[in-house]
């Protein structure tokens, strides 16, 4: 990999010692996801107060990157409406297939992350608990 080693150790950090790793006992939503192409599963759960996600835990089975990008997002979502999570997964995603550099400023601290988007393979893998995150959020307004 190419990645520079700044943001390898800070995705090595966050594989290694997830943060809001577990699952929470009573959410207010959860949702599942899974890659057939590498095995990875996750499960995202949330507590929300008045929109506002209180609590997040997700539990991974799965590859360090996949590990890492949900213990990153999961640091990025807490006290954010489900709606502008959503929209910062959106943001997320639109990133990752594009070919220029430059990234959202409100994804600075995904730039880890971003920086292997030449690996493509990988990306699914980065999305797994982004996906979850849209599932839970599609779940709410319903």
């Amino acid at each position: 990999m190419n990645t520079p080693t700044i943001y390898r150790d800070l995705l090595l950090e966050h594989a290694r010692h997830p943060k809001n790793s577990g699952r929470l006992e009573s959410p207010d939503l959860q949702a599942s996801a899974f890659n057939p192409l590498c095995g990875d599963e996750l499960e995202l759960t949330l507590s929300l107060s008045a929109g506002t996600i209180q609590d997040c835990k997700t539990q991974v089975r799965g590859c360090s990157i996949c590990q890492a990008s949900a213990s990153m997002m999961s640091e990025m979502i807490l006290a954010k409406t489900l709606k502008d999570a959503a929209k910062t997964s959106q943001i997320f995603t639109e990133s990752l297939s594009k070919e220029a550099e430059e990234i959202p400023e409100s994804l600075e601290l995904l730039r880890p992350l971003i920086a292997l988007k030449t690996h493509r393979s990988r990306i699914k893998c980065m999305k797994l608990a982004w996906d979850a995150l849209e599932d839970c959020a599609r779940q709410n307004e319903t």
